[in-house]
């Protein structure tokens, strides 16, 4: 036996793999192994993009009698298809597969980096010495010989040293899921949620603390339980992916952005209390005693009838005024801004005070939109310069013009013009704070200060553009 550090390249699909019939090619082995795994091999090349190759296998090879430096894996064959697949899509042309999982591949394969994951740890074996270690993998625990599977008692104990499966559990009990969502949670996302609870910030955001790996929360259960609801749901359902939410602002920027419905309310506190241990506040009134210290008084928490309404004013009901606006950025967030200098600037512009940081504002403000637009662009694969044709330069296309070219995008997905008219007539008066002319004024004339409402009417009109963008 030796060891070999080996490219994917390197490794050919076994045609006598037990798993499927025996194959005269390597392009039938493929279909083969599609045939057999369908929506498991597309699973596992979504857990290789989000988590790699496991550390705890080898692969074991044998090398090829008609080529002297390809190997036949052995033991493997469903991680080689996942690669061969996710390094090269185009191996799926003319093979018969579903245009869904076909298209599952190739999302997965735009976030693949084989730097990833070679070379492969693999040993070199005959097939005679490799059949008792693939007997004892896949057949059984062979009186202990093989791999042992966990009693329940033993998976209990590892799920509890994990925060993230300690938030998807208590998720799972209390979260009051459809049978889509819990078949949801079957998916490979809990590496995502990890890297969320593991951020200080996030969990903070969350109402969560973290003390010896375990999870506590000093926030009302109705309150910790719709934003971890939310979180979960999100990267279940993939409604956010690992690639939106790589780096700490992409994170914070995220839960910032969960919107009044499913943020907690931080200051409906208890005293500091295991999450698994959380409870529901009883209402008060007949069959239920007073609600806890601290426990929500207003209809904010998740489920129906948990938390009595308030009484209403005498007089009616008329609703309180809204508090006045210090930023920008109008409350609820609801922008899941995944670029990261963008992500950045969001963060900026929602902490920034009217009364203080006018001039700051209007500056950053064109920028956010600018950068946003150009993420857009870039995703939809058209670009953001253009060759003037009068010195045959490459330059940056006008705002104005990068904006026109995506809400035709969005036009084009069924959105309604009408949605835009705020933005592009920000744009093109030159007396409205998005103006390229009233901009260079702000930071050119000394006798010019931006206004706090025109500041936030730039905003609004920009903001179903930019809902758009940042879905």
């Amino acid at each position: 036996m030796a060891i070999k550090n080996l490219k994917i390249g390197s490794l050919l699909l076994d045609q006598y793999n037990p798993r499927i019939p025996s194959t005269s090619s390597q392009r039938e082995a493929l279909q083969q192994v599609l045939d057999d795994q369908q929506d498991k091999l597309a699973n596992l090349a979504e857990s290789i993009v989000d988590e790699g190759l496991s550390p705890t296998d080898n692969w074991l090879v044998v090398r090829s009698t008609t080529s002297s430096d390809k190997f036949i894996v052995l033991e493997g064959n469903r991680r080689l298809a996942a690669l061969k697949i996710l390094q090269n899509p185009s191996v799926l042309t003319g093979l018969k597969i579903s245009n869904g999982l076909q298209k599952r591949f190739e999302r997965a394969a735009t976030q693949f980096n084989p730097n990833d994951v070679e070379p492969i740890r693999c040993v070199e074996m005959t097939r005679d010495e490799a059949n008792p270690w693939i007997q004892r993998r896949h057949i059984g625990a062979d009186e202990g010989r093989g791999i042992v599977d966990w009693d329940g008692q033993a998976t209990a104990r590892f799920r509890g040293g994990d925060p993230a499966l300690q938030a998807l559990d208590f998720v799972e009990r209390h979260g009051e899921l459809s049978n889509d969502q819990k078949a949801s949670l079957k998916g490979r996302f809990i590496t995502t949620l990890r890297r969320l609870i593991e951020t200080p910030d996030v969990r903070a955001a969350l109402g969560l603390e973290l003390k010896k790996n375990k999870l506590f929360s000093a926030v009302a259960f109705e309150e910790v339980i719709k934003g971890l609801r939310r979180v979960v749901l999100d990267l279940a359902e993939k409604r956010y992916t690992v690639t939106q939410l790589k780096s700490k602002a992409q994170m914070v920027a995220y839960v910032g952005g969960l919107g009044r419905a499913d943020s907690p309310d931080l200051t409906k506190t208890i005293n500091l209390t295991l999450i698994d241990e959380l409870e529901p506040t009883r209402p008060s009134g007949p069959g239920g005693g007073a609600p806890s210290p601290g426990a929500p008084t207003s209809p904010g928490g998740f489920g129906p009838g948990r938390v009595p309404l308030p009484t209403p004013p005498p007089g009616g009901t008329k609703s309180l005024p809204s508090p006045p606006r210090t930023s920008v950025v109008a409350k609820p967030y609801r922008l899941r801004v995944s670029n990261p200098k963008a992500a950045e600037i969001y963060e900026e512009l929602k902490s920034l005070l009217l009364t203080k940081h006018k001039h700051a504002i209007s500056v950053l403000l064109r920028v956010f939109l600018e950068i946003s637009v150009d993420h857009h662009l870039n995703a939809i694969g058209s670009t953001t310069t253009i060759k003037d044709p009068s010195s045959g330069r490459t330059v940056d296309k006008k705002l104005k013009a990068k904006v026109d070219e995506s809400i035709k995008y969005f036009i084009g997905q069924g959105a309604s013009k009408k949605e835009f008219d705020g933005v592009l007539k920000a744009l093109s008066d030159k007396y409205k704070p998005l103006s390229p002319d009233l901009l260079h004024a702000y930071v050119h004339n000394r006798f010019l200060t931006p206004v706090p409402a025109d500041l936030t009417a730039a905003w609004d009109n920009a903001l179903p553009l930019l809902g758009r963008i940042w879905a």
